[in-house]
């Protein structure tokens, strides 16, 4: 659908989503607004709230080529990954480039271009708050903009276009990228130090964008516009993006934090329970520092952190017409950084799995088949120093059909994958763990994310 009569339809859609109410637990807020320069949510924050595939009606976006995602680790990474991890992106082995790159492609094309758009709304309400020329409508404020597609007597949808841009480029920044993996893999968050870096962007800026994720490594974006204590008690208001900007008249969604001498730890809110701060720019720009980065919240050095990724392993299959699988010597299974709304069928491989830090043994892959179908099995494991393992296998699979492989990965930096089993039975439950799917539609306006800079970030 496009025109006029497919936009007002959407709009009828996201009007009724604006004003029902979301399940969530929050806090009340008691504490005064900053002032008349502070970001307001019912003022600054969007008059839609966050959309799922359910909500749009939007043609598939262009992936991006897997040679533009190489060339812009290689490129776009160099100064920050050896400043942080001593590390020249442009000197990496082409099997550890090319595992990093699947990832963040995956997340480019099935996060980014379908699901919730939490991180590009954040990006872009901040923007037209601190740079309100930059708005692309005629509209007094964000919460003025009363779908995404405005305005809708015009083909054109440019706040579509500034938050699906933005939330595909934040991962192509190197920093951006390090602080989702050092939280996800290293258990000694330093959240204190953290919080400490928040109040000083908050009294600097007003405002500060914070992710949240759990161990189930769902993720979601906020943006906190006040910081108040009580005692140990540290509590942030935030815009939470699942609320359009009418909602806020009701309700202030704040986290909650407890300070213990040197340590915080950060209460639930909804699932999440972690929290990270990876505008590193704005915590430069509070605290006169140039040096700041992801080892800055986390109580590891540099040797630490490159042991929690490396070396990276990266699984993938080439269909959605099969569930794949992995798991590690410990028997934890392998997984990604997800969200609601990610639709893991899109792309060149729909079913991907990795680990950073993986340590030798044996892994255990299962393919189970949703559907008659030939795939591509391939697996990727590197470190600085090599290539580990760089592997493929092909096979037909039909319905219900298991196909189970061991990865060796030894303690002298080689391995092998080999095929040591099949059966037409029903998956076992390590097996079946993985098993996702999902319909694929797309974001129109989503053009080459690589075409526009941000400039949030630098890096």
């Amino acid at each position: 659908m496009t025109g006029e009569r497919s936009r007002r339809g959407f709009l009828a859609r996201v009007g009724a989503l604006a004003g029902a109410s979301w399940a969530s637990t929050t806090v009340a807020s008691a504490g005064q607004q900053r002032g008349s320069a502070s970001f307001r949510p019912t003022e600054h924050g969007f008059g839609f709230r966050n959309w799922s595939l359910r909500d749009q009606y939007f043609e598939g976006p262009p992936d991006p080529e897997p040679e533009t995602v190489r060339e812009r680790i290689r490129s776009e990474w160099s100064d920050k990954a050896r400043s942080v991890l001593g590390l020249d992106p442009a000197q990496l082995p082409t099997t550890l480039v090319d595992a990093l790159a699947r990832q963040v492609r995956a997340a480019v094309i099935q996060r980014a271009g379908t699901n919730g758009h939490c991180y590009g709304m954040i990006l872009s309400t901040q923007r037209y708050f601190e740079r309100p020329e930059t708005m692309p409508v005629d509209r007094p404020t964000a919460s003025d903009i009363e779908v995404p597609t405005a305005p809708l007597d015009a083909p054109e949808a440019p706040v579509y276009d500034d938050i699906v841009t933005s939330q595909a480029e934040q991962y192509f920044r190197f920093r951006s990228w390090l602080g989702r993996q050092i939280a996800v893999y290293t258990a000694d968050a330093d959240t204190a130090q953290l919080l400490n870096h928040v109040r000083a962007v908050i009294e600097e800026t007003g405002k500060a964008s914070l992710f949240l994720f759990n161990d189930s490594q769902s993720g979601h974006q906020v943006l906190a516009y006040d910081y108040r204590t009580d005692g140990e008690t540290v509590q942030i208001p935030v815009y939470d993006p699942n609320w359009s900007a009418l909602a806020y008249q009701q309700r202030t969604p704040t986290l909650q934090f407890t300070r213990d001498g040197d340590t915080a730890s950060m209460r639930p809110y909804r699932q999440y329970t972690n929290i990270v701060f990876n505008r590193y720019d704005q915590i430069e720009q509070a605290t006169g520092r140039s040096d700041v980065g992801p080892l800055d919240h986390v109580q590891a050095d540099q040797t630490t952190a490159r042991e929690e990724l490396f070396p990276t392993m990266v699984v993938t299959a080439d269909t959605d017409a099969v569930n794949l699988t992995a798991v590690g010597p410990g028997g934890t299974e392998l997984d990604r950084m997800t969200s609601e709304h990610m639709v893991r069928s899109r792309g060149r491989y729909p079913r991907l799995r990795r680990r950073h830090g993986a340590t030798p043994g044996t892994y255990r892959l299962g393919v189970y088949g949703t559907d008659e179908t030939e795939y591509e099995l391939s697996v990727a494991v590197a470190d600085p120093e090599g290539e580990i393992v760089d592997a493929t296998q092909t096979a037909s699979i039909g319905i219900d059909e298991r196909h189970e492989y061991d990865l060796e990965v030894t303690a002298a930096g080689d391995g092998t994958l080999s095929r040591v089993r099949q059966s037409g039975s029903r998956p076992s439950v390590w097996t079946a763990a993985g098993a996702v799917g999902g319909a694929a539609i797309g974001a129109l306006g989503y053009r080459t994310v690589s075409r526009r800079r941000d400039g949030n970030e630098g890096g």
